[in-house]
């Protein structure tokens, strides 16, 4: 698991008061008991502890946890300070 994902999994337990273990890249949000608010805390909570800002097209596609983690990816890859190749 890379650092970013171990991060993406704090916030979301920390947000969620989930165990880390359960939030499975497979599992769906609905499954694991987090409506709506809860995401938007989630995502206010990421874009605060990683300086991102997820876009909004991608809030409206967050149904699993794998979601959440490709969103913040995407965000860290389109920051100005993201490394090129």
């Amino acid at each position: 698991m890379s650092t970013v994902e171990t991060r993406i999994l704090e916030v979301l337990s920390r947000t969620t008061m989930l165990p880390a273990e359960a939030l499975e890249r497979d599992k769906t949000l609905a499954s694991l008991g987090i409506g709506s608010l809860e995401q938007i805390e989630c995502v206010l909570a990421l874009e605060d502890d990683l300086h991102v800002e997820l876009q909004d097209t991608d809030l409206w596609k967050l149904r699993t946890v794998g979601d959440v983690f490709d969103a913040v990816q995407r965000a860290l890859d389109n920051r100005p300070d993201a490394p090129r190749t």
